[in-house]
């Protein structure tokens, strides 16, 4: 079992493998050479890639569920008359 911190995050358990099969060359080369500009091992690079995807799907679902949770307290609240009569009241009176 292994047990890390890494950017916000614990890791306890296994880690899984990926294989990635008919990768294009040009793809490989560039992400090489990406990692290699950071000076991270090519895994390490694809693997910080695959984690930022994860981390931004997983705000994006929150982010839904938010607004649908807000949609749903505004569809609760109780419904308001037109305002315009009020206001036009107020005015007339302090005229």
């Amino acid at each position: 079992m292994i047990a890390f911190y890494n950017h916000n995050w614990w890791y306890i358990g296994s880690m899984a493998s990926l294989t990635v099969k008919d990768l294009p060359d040009p793809v490989y080369e560039e992400l090489k050479g990406a990692a290699r500009s950071e000076g991270r091992s090519l895994n390490g690079y694809i693997i910080s890639l695959l984690q930022a995807h994860a981390e931004e799907r997983a705000r994006r679902k929150q982010m839904r569920q938010a607004r649908e949770e807000f949609r749903r307290f505004l569809a609760s609240l109780p419904k308001m008359e037109d305002s315009t009569p009020l206001i036009r009241e107020d005015r007339d009176r302090s005229h």
